[in-house]
């Protein structure tokens, strides 16, 4: 054969690869088009501002890696355990599978997103609050107080919250993160890290003995999270311990906003109002704040305690018009308890049906 003949069929096979390229190419480049278009056309409310995005992309980082590294590990100890030393090694090679599982969907399933998104919203407020909510003294935090109450059911509760709150961590401090979500997502992201380290690790012909060994560790991962008690679920066992009545629910509010502990806050509003955790949760970290009073007026919370509030929340987070809401004070007050339950009604009911009906009036 010769060369002539040679590089003409290297040269047709680049040229294959380049078209097939720019093939690519065009197809990528319309996605991030029609991404920027979308971005652009986006309302300025609905935008996720620079730092929550930064901190939303710290957490899934912290997440995926905190996942990946127990996966990996325990995959890797059981292949060297079953004679398969140049698999493990193969495993322990691959890079982190971060970028593999955002660019594939891992974060557009709207449960996983939501809930992220939600707990770091949540945390932005709640860590905006003490410097300038919290007076000055050498008191005990609401949590750390009730931890020592009289009451057997609460001190207990309490305690579990303080574990489950000092377990996750903060991407914010620069700590490891404990992934206390709740079962389903928690397996998926296990599984799509399973398989982003089957998909890069270079095993040949030992694929199914790294298949196996990967699939035992994503179970063993899963049930292993059964144990932890997420520190949502772990405020509101607190919230039903205490099981505020009717006067007592203003005061506690009050002290929990007065410590930053936001969590607390949303799950008393939920125990008090019958709302679910997530829902009354959506209401707080909504910069409007027009349900969240409406929310607040249902459990027939006083004027002076829905302005503490307001204005904590206001100054935890300036986006938020605090003098709107001096404004609308008197017509926040105006709203009797019983027109605003009704009015709450839809937001009791089951999550998909009222998820539905959202979309059919937004669609309108």
């Amino acid at each position: 054969m010769s060369d002539d003949l040679l590089e003409s069929r290297d040269a047709d096979a680049s040229a294959a690869y380049l078209l097939d390229h720019v093939a690519a190419a065009e197809r990528a480049g319309h996605r991030r088009l029609r991404a920027s278009a979308d971005h652009f056309h986006l309302p300025v409310d609905a935008r996720i501002d620079d730092r929550t995005a930064a901190r939303l992309d710290a957490t899934m980082r912290a997440t995926v890696a905190s996942v990946e590294t127990e996966i990996r590990d325990h995959a890797a100890r059981l292949l060297a355990s079953r004679g398969q030393a140049a698999v493990a090694q193969g495993l322990r090679a691959v890079g982190s599978t971060f970028d593999r599982v955002q660019r594939a969907g891992l974060f557009r399933d709207s449960a996983l997103f939501n809930e992220l998104y939600a707990r770091v919203r949540l945390d932005t407020i709640g860590r905006a609050l003490p410097t300038m909510v919290i007076e000055a003294g050498d008191r005990p935090t609401m949590v750390a107080r009730l931890a020592q109450a009289s009451d057997r059911l609460v001190a207990a509760a309490a305690v579990a919250m303080l574990a489950a709150q000092a377990r996750r961590g903060s991407v914010i401090d620069g700590g490891p993160v404990a992934v206390d979500l709740v079962r389903p997502l928690h397996a998926r992201i296990a599984w799509w890290v399973a398989a982003a380290l089957r998909d890069a690790a270079e095993v040949g012909e030992s694929i199914a003995a790294l298949d196996a060994a990967l699939a035992e560790s994503v179970r063993r991962a899963i049930d292993a999270q059964g144990e932890l008690v997420p520190m949502e679920i772990a405020a509101m066992r607190l919230a039903q311990a205490i099981d505020a009545q009717g006067d007592e629910v203003p005061a506690l509010l009050t002290e929990a906003i007065g410590d930053g502990r936001l969590v607390l806050f949303v799950a008393l509003v939920a125990r008090a109002s019958g709302l679910a955790f997530d829902r009354v949760r959506d209401v707080v970290i909504d910069g409007d704040g027009a349900r969240l009073w409406v929310v607040l007026r249902a459990l027939a919370v006083d004027r002076a305690t829905i302005a503490r509030i307001g204005f904590a929340l206001a100054e935890a987070e300036p986006v938020r018009d605090i003098e709107r809401f001096a404004d609308q004070l008197d017509s926040i007050m105006g709203v009797a308890p019983e027109a605003a339950r009704v009015a709450l009604a839809p937001m009791a009911l089951d999550s998909e049906y009222h998820a539905a009906m959202l979309a059919l009036g937004t669609a309108e």
